[in-house]
Order: structure tokens, then C-alpha cells, then sequence
């Protein structure tokens, strides 16, 4: 299942199978433009006093962590549809992840913040030299990637709260404020995509520029998502806000893909979508079944 959304206020559900998209639902009721996406089952959610701009699911999945341009991070206890907890920060949340009893936020005021769940404060600032875009933790929540303003990824090590490393690549230029960057699931690469549609992959190794694929965005990426399997990635620009994700030989696929905020009063029907199979460098671009031309 793949779900995407955007400035429409609408979520749309996909079934995928056999690398092909088939438009299964939409869902109705956002009343602003959808910035983040996460499965579970549906609750209704009120409390911030200006725009989500991100929210993710605890571990427990019976928890949720929000963040808003009102300056405040928000915990949700789900069984109860209520705020257990509010934060207040003084710089709004462009993204979060959490991690155990940890919550990450990044902010726009160039840093990122730690909060324990069992604390009233935050236990560490980590200034990153620009306005955080995304963040992502690695499966053994050993590491966490950020992208931020200043054109660079770089890694934190979660026990140390360090910045272990850094990627910087001629070309690449980070295009919003909301542009995700993503590990794959091994903990390999770090993926992000290019203000000029170029998508660039760093191997976490050597911390060497593995390969830049370019050729399919004419826009700024604006995200990216890995499959579990490790072979397939889909992206989104700007301009095309559809995205496909490709399976493996079981035509199976288990993740979903966030659509940020869409610019330039582009419609729906004018999207395209992209499959990327790392491993041959490769992609395929077909019309959305429901393009109306």
C-alpha cells in the first residue's frame, strides 16, 4: 500500500503490485495541505493552533508525536485520542522521529533538539549550521541522518550524540524546507534528492558520493523513501507529485511514501512516477491510470 498527499487536502491510497499503481481510495477531511504521512489506524486529532508540519507514530504505535508551526511538539496518547504531553519550543518543527524513550526534532532555528518522554526538559541541542529539513533513524536506532538548509547530510551517533558524518556533493542543493532525506534499510546509504532533480546516494561506509541519478525530475525533489527490501526507492519533485514504488520478485510492497507540500499550482493529473532500481541504475516512468491527459 502507498499513500500520498498534497495542497489538495487529499489522501490517496494505492495498491501496488507487479510495479504497477492502482488507485484504491481518497480520503477527505484535511483542511489544510498534507506535509507528512504515517499509517495507522484512523483517529481525528485536534490541538495545535497552526499548521501540522510533522507527526510520526511511537514504537508502541499506540502513541504519536506532532509538531507545528505553533512552536510546540505534542505527544498523543491514541487509545484516548488526546495530548498527554505539550512541549514548547521556541523555534517550530520542520520533522521529528523518535527512537525508544527518545523524541528528535528538527528545527527551523538550525538545530536538533532531544527530548526524553520520562523528562519535562530537553537533554540535548545539537547545532547543524542550517534549517533542519528531515530526519531519519536508522532501523537498530543506533544512527540518525539529517538534511538541513546548509546543503549537507550529516549522521548523529545516537549513543554520543556526536555528529559521526557529513555529506556534501558539488550539485547537490537542498530546495525546501521540508526536503526528506532518508538511510536505506541496511544502514548503507543516505539518499536525499537535488533542487535540480538530481538524486544523490552516499555510501555510509566509505562516506564517499556512491552515484547521482539523474534524468527523471525536471523539479526539485521534495522526498524519498526506501523499501524494506533495499532495491527499490521512490521520489517526488515539485512539479510531480505522483509517486510508484516497485516490488520484488514477490510483487509485493510493504512501505509507504510521504508527498510534501506541492508548489507552483501544478494539478494532480499532470503528475508522473518513477521507478528507481538502485542497483542497475535504472528507472521506468508510466501515466497514473487515472491521468486524464
Amino acid at each position: 500500500m502507498v499513500a500520498t498527499g498534497g495542497t489538495d487536502r487529499l489522501i490517496r491510497l494505492w495498491s501496488v503490485a507487479g510495479g504497477h499503481l492502482e488507485h484504491t481510495q481518497t480520503l477527505e477531511g484535511a483542511t489544510g495541505g498534507i506535509t507528512n504521512l504515517d499509517f495507522d489506524p484512523s483517529e481525528i486529532l485536534t490541538g495545535h493552533a497552526d499548521k501540522v508540519t510533522a507527526a510520526v507514530f511511537r514504537s508502541t504505535r499506540h502513541q504519536a508525536v506532532t509538531g507545528s508551526r505553533d512552536r510546540t511538539v505534542k505527544e498523543w496518547d491514541l487509545c484516548k485520542g488526546a495530548c498527554s504531553r505539550t512541549i514548547s519550543v521556541l523555534s517550530y518543527c520542520n520533522d521529528l522521529a523518535c527512537c525508544d524513550t527518545t523524541i528528535v526534532s528538527g528545527h527551523h532555528d538550525k538545530t536538533i533538539r532531544f527530548w526524553d518522554t520520562r523528562a519535562p526538559s530537553c537533554t540535548q541541542v545539537i547545532p547543524v549550521g542550517g534549517r533542519v529539513t528531515s530526519l531519519s533513524v536508522s532501523h537498530d536506532q543506533m544512527h540518525l541522518l539529517s538534511c538541513s538548509r546548509d546543503n549537507a547530510l550529516k549522521v548523529i551517533d545516537l549513543r554520543t550524540h556526536n555528529i559521526q558524518q557529513e555529506f556534501r556533493a558539488e550539485g547537490f542543493q537542498c530546495g525546501s524546507d521540508w526536503t526528506k532525506a532518508v538511510l536505506s534499510p541496511d544502514k548503507s546509504y543516505a539518499l536525499v534528492g537535488s533542487a535540480d532533480g538530481t538524486l544523490f546516494l552516499w555510501s555510509m561506509e566509505t562516506g564517499h558520493l556512491e552515484r547521482s541519478l539523474t534524468g527523471v525530475h525536471v523539479s526539485a525533489v521534495n522526498a524519498v523513501a526506501w523499501a524494506p527490501s533495499g532495491m527499490y526507492i521512490g521520489s517526488v519533485d515539485q512539479c510531480h507529485p505522483q509517486v510508484a514504488a516497485s516490488s520484488s520478485d514477490t510483487g509485493n510492497v510493504d512501505f509507504h511514501l510521504e508527498t510534501p507540500l506541492l508548489e507552483k499550482g501544478r494539478a494532480f493529473y499532470e503528475g508522473t512516477f518513477e521507478d528507481w532500481n538502485v542497483e542497475a541504475e535504472a528507472y521506468q516512468l508510466r501515466e497514473p491510470a487515472w491521468c486524464s491527459g
